[in-house]
């Protein structure tokens, strides 16, 4: 054999010694060896039993959004082991259903569908919404545009009002003008610069020129309408001096979200109308601040509205702010439909570690609050001081405060102080709700009674009937049986003596005749002297009522092409059906970040609408009518001579103004809590 041979061969001797050393290896670590030799198979070992599965419940809509008079199914299904199922939502949706199964719904509004199934661990629920979306404007050539309420706005001779919907004192806000421009607001940069193409909120806020894309002279009054959708930033204060602007989110394909800059230092407002700032409409958009730690301010308001007259907030979404979420100063105006709070409230860069304060009016004179919604909060849940600055003798000041829903405050709830002139005040239909942070310390009333300085010459005359709140049941109601004193509304915040709080006379003045709750009355509507009722009572729900219609309306919920309320709106809504069961967010502290508190908006762009002539109609909207001209650019005009000019024909078809006029108020549906959402009185 060769040297190569005999090397080749000890190799292959090698390898298989090798082999059988690791099967001999293999063998004797793989099991178990008897005396004998014999290797035993280790047992397998038994596996631990699988955790028994949580129960579930699932429901869903389909489709999910119809035209009325339109159907959706309900499918729904629990997990093995349900008992039964309970469900509600309305006449068509309620009471025991089985564990599995389907129903055909078509419900006349927006309607939540709730199901709650029971387990041996205990209880399972879910829940699905069905959006009923209001009618488009009407299709196809017509002679002049349908009268936008049709016909049946009462006070006819007030017409035109801010829009059809527009309700209390500032229902007179006005925007129209001959030399009225429009900014078609096409980018969410925070710029301004008149050649860059690009148009801003910003220059429509303070109402400077544009040259392109086409030319808009500075200074007049304005419509800010929007051709995207998402969030603008703000880097710094765009304050509102210059009269006349109607912001209408509306107009957006998805919405509008306004936020704090990093760069906006020291903090302060986002929509904010100061002296000179007269006749603002805002619609349909959300002003959300945001924690600012490391820029501290003490003036974090989302929105403001600073010594001005005439403004109307609609279906607006203000949160997160660090000092309010709404700061008002301001006559003739209303603030409607709209959910304000919660504030970002711990650390969050006001000079106070703790500042949890929501819906601040000081002073306001002649103003009307209705149909909101205001939650979590230390204080200030609803904080009005009616009257003028200086508090001079003979100052009044009228308040209108209706089927508003207020929940889970520490204390303050409402409080109402005669600081700025003698007080007149109607409380109706109101819901506050007990959350998890109530006490029952002294103040914490729907109508929180103050008087400054221990005494004043201005007194009080308030109106109030069919509040419900931690201290005042209404039969029928909530589930109760019991109705108590109208009076247990209100009471006196910490401090104040009640011989300190008195009545007013015909003339406006303190008549000390009347002290304590005894300025307190069902008899009568509290009105100033020359003051009339701004306001329906026909219009004017139960509290139970109240509570559908605003968790089914308020906030910031139509866009271009129908509903779009968000995320973030759609979990604070949650919350109060559910008593903060789905989560509370405030569970074990105050929050500190928009994170803890639910995040922004999740806001989906959609494209720009064609507008030829951009008078900031679409040219689809505008061949529907003969009295509009998709080439020719006729914002201003009014053919029909109904008072509302082409621009707002369009502005409330796409707030469903003339559907919504007659569809809102005792038109919401859906879960409503227990009195006090189960907690006790007090």
């Amino acid at each position: 054999m060769t040297l190569a041979g005999r090397r080749r061969d000890r190799i292959a001797r090698l390898r298989a010694a090798l082999v059988l050393a690791l099967l001999l290896s293999g063998c004797s670590s793989g099991g178990n060896s008897s005396a004998g030799g014999v290797v035993t198979p280790t047992p397998t070992p038994t596996p631990a039993p699988s955790p028994t599965p949580a129960p579930t419940v699932t429901i869903t809509a389909a489709p999910a959004t119809i035209a009325p008079g339109a159907s959706s199914t309900l499918t729904w299904t629990s997990s093995a082991g349900a008992t039964g199922c309970t469900a509600s939502g309305d006449a068509q949706f309620s009471g025991a259903q089985p564990v599995n199964g389907s129903a055909t719904v078509s419900p006349a509004a927006t309607t939540n569908y709730a199901l709650s199934c029971t387990f041996s661990s205990g209880s399972q629920s879910a829940a699905a919404t069905v959006t009923v979306q209001g009618s488009p404007p009407p299709a196809g050539p017509a002679t002049a545009f349908a009268d936008p309420d049709n016909g049946a706005i009462t006070d006819r001779a007030l017409h035109p009002l801010a829009f059809p919907t527009a309700i209390g004192f500032g229902r007179a806000t006005s925007v129209r003008a001959a030399n009225a421009v429009v900014y078609k607001i096409n980018t969410l940069d925070d710029v301004a610069d008149p050649n860059d193409g690009k148009i801003s909120y910003r220059e429509c806020a303070l109402a400077l020129a544009v040259n392109t894309p086409y030319a808009i002279p500075a200074g007049r009054p304005r419509y800010c309408v929007f051709d995207v959708a998402g969030a603008i930033i703000l880097q710094s204060p765009a304050r509102i001096t210059i009269p006349k602007i109607y912001i209408a989110g509306q107009t957006s394909p998805g919405g509008i979200e306004f936020r704090l800059g990093a760069n906006y230092n020291p903090p302060d407002s986002l929509i904010d109308t100061r002296r000179g700032g007269d006749n603002m409409i805002l619609r349909h958009v959300r002003v959300r601040l945001g924690e600012h730690p490391g820029r501290a301010s003490d003036n974090g308001d989302p929105i403001r509205l600073q010594e001005t007259s005439y403004q109307i907030l609609d279906h607006v979404s203000s949160m997160f702010g660090t000092d309010e979420s709404l700061d008002t100063a301001c006559q003739n105006c209303t603030i409607q439909w709209s959910i304000i709070g919660p504030n970002i409230c711990l650390n969050a860069g006001h000079s106070s570690s703790l500042h949890c304060k929501t819906f601040f009016l000081k002073p306001a004179s002649n103003v009307t609050i209705a149909h909101n919604l205001s939650q979590h909060g230390e204080q200030r849940g609803l904080n009005i001081a009616p009257g003028t600055n200086p508090p001079t003798p003979g100052n009044l000041g009228q308040a209108d405060i209706f089927n508003n829903v207020l929940y889970d405050f520490i204390a303050e709830t409402g409080l109402v102080s005669n600081q700025f002139g003698s007080v007149y005040a109607n409380y109706i239909g109101n819901a506050n709700l007990r959350g998890p942070r109530y006490n029952g310390s002294d103040g914490n009333y729907l109508i929180a009674l103050y008087t400054p300085g221990g005494g004043s010459s201005f007194g009080f005359n308030i109106y109030a009937r069919d509040n419900v709140t931690p201290r005042t049941r209404i039969a029928g109601q909530f589930g109760s049986t019991v109705t108590d004193p109208f009076a247990s509304v209100a009471g006196f915040i910490d401090h104040v003596v009640p011989s300190t709080i008195c009545g007013v006379t015909s003339a406006g003045v303190a008549d000390c005749s009347r002290t304590g709750l005894d300025v307190i009355q069902n008899t009568a509507y509290a009105l100033a002297p020359g003051r009339s009722l701004t306001f329906d009572p026909a219009r004017i729900t139960s509290a139970e009522q109240a509570v559908r219609d605003v968790l089914t309306f308020a906030g910031a919920d139509l866009c271009r092409d129908g509903p779009c309320r968000d995320n973030v709106d759609a979990l604070y809504v949650d919350d109060v059906r559910t008593c903060d069961s789905s989560p509370y967010l405030f569970a074990s502290t105050w929050t500190s970040t928009v994170a803890q508190s639910g995040g922004w908006a999740n806001i989906t762009q959609g494209p720009a609408k064609a507008d030829s002539d951009n008078d900031g109609m679409s040219d689809e909207w505008e061949r529907r009518f003969t009295n509009t001209n998709p080439n020719l650019w006729d914002a201003n005009a009014d053919a029909d001579g109904d008072g509302y000019p082409n621009i707002e024909e369009y502005l409330n078809a796409l707030a469903q103004d003339e559907v919504r006029y007659s569809g809102m108020v005792g038109a919401g549906t859906g879960r409503v809590p227990a009195y006090n959402c189960g907690r006790p009185m007090y």
